[in-house]
């Protein structure tokens, strides 16, 4: 019964009605909203789905987090399932890093798949984790899973310090608009860099249609080297990219993760094998780009 709630749902829907529609254009009921320091935060029900948004004037509302009331455990968006790609170049992470909590829908669902895992979550916004925490189910009162409100890159300035080593680091840190301008330089990603251990994996969740689509890419590049991409190829929004300290494995010896993990990623609506299609290592980006860095990060293409 839920598969076929879900399955008339995701027919109603468009991937970008889903994410850009306004409460007023999509007639969403607002459930809950709160002013932060941050910006607007809104809890909306519509289609049979909670989803949180911040909102901007004069702009469409992005959805944040999303999931569905009848079927929670089913991903809403594509970049949950890219994100998950994650599975196949890990073995068994027993420290997470999440920079960005969101609904914790990610957080939720790692701590899932592994359940020994220690897993860490960021957010600056005090009423995201309120939000999260009520309509989301992330319960942080676990004992694998703390909370920090603090600005990503301050926090992974102090755990450099306090010589905190991750297994995985997931970078999903976005505003109402996108990833604030200090979390995309070269210097924050080699800060990031240095947190993880030797054979540690870094994955990051940005857009494929970016303005800064290019620059992204080249600094990514700049300070990881090869990298991998998964992006739904007939999807147009989100990308993730997955890096390392050492060298990736070719993309052949992923194939078997993603045949073991066939049943145990199907339960949130994952196409193990489309998701293993997905992973690219094609360079598609201007290779001349300039490199964002703490000096050069330009506004005007955050968008």
């Amino acid at each position: 019964m839920k598969s076929l709630i879900v399955k008339t749902i995701l027919t109603t829907l468009t991937a970008s009605a889903l994410f850009l529609a306004a409460p007023e254009q999509a007639n969403a009921k607002i459930i809950e909203q709160e002013r932060s320091l941050y910006q607007n935060v809104y809890m909306v029900e519509e289609y049979g789905m909670h989803c949180m948004r911040f909102r901007k004037k004069n702009k469409n509302d992005l959805s944040q987090s999303c999931v569905f009331l009848d079927a929670p455990e089913i991903f809403v968006f594509d970049y949950y399932k890219q994100a998950m790609g994650a599975t196949f170049f890990l073995d068994d992470p027993k420290e997470i890093l999440i920079i960005g909590l969101g609904g914790g829908v990610l957080a939720n669902t790692f701590g899932e798949v592994y359940p020994d895992a220690h897993i860490t979550s960021v957010e600056i916004d005090p009423v995201v984790v309120k939000m999260a925490k009520k309509y989301f189910d992330y319960d942080d009162s676990k004992a694998n899973f703390e909370t920090h409100v603090r600005d990503g890159r301050v926090f992974v300035k102090r755990a450099l310090k306090d010589d905190k080593r991750y297994d995985f680091i997931l970078l999903d840190a976005f505003n109402s608009d996108y990833i604030p301008e200090h979390m995309m330089t070269k210097e924050y990603l080699e800060e990031v860099k240095a947190l993880a251990k030797d054979d540690g994996i870094i994955m990051a969740n940005t857009f494929s249609t970016s303005d800064l689509f290019h620059h992204e890419s080249a600094t990514y590049a700049e300070v990881f080297g090869p990298l991998y991409q998964i992006n739904f190829k007939n999807k147009k929004t989100n990308r993730v990219i997955v890096v390392s300290k050492k060298p990736l494995p070719e993309k052949r010896q992923l194939l078997q993760k993603a045949n073991e993990l066939k049943g145990e990623l199907l339960i949130y609506g994952v196409d193990t094998l489309a998701l293993f299609d997905a992973i690219s290592d094609e360079v598609n980006w201007d290779t001349e780009a300039e490199v964002l860095t703490d000096q050069y990060s330009p506004a005007n293409l955050l968008k």
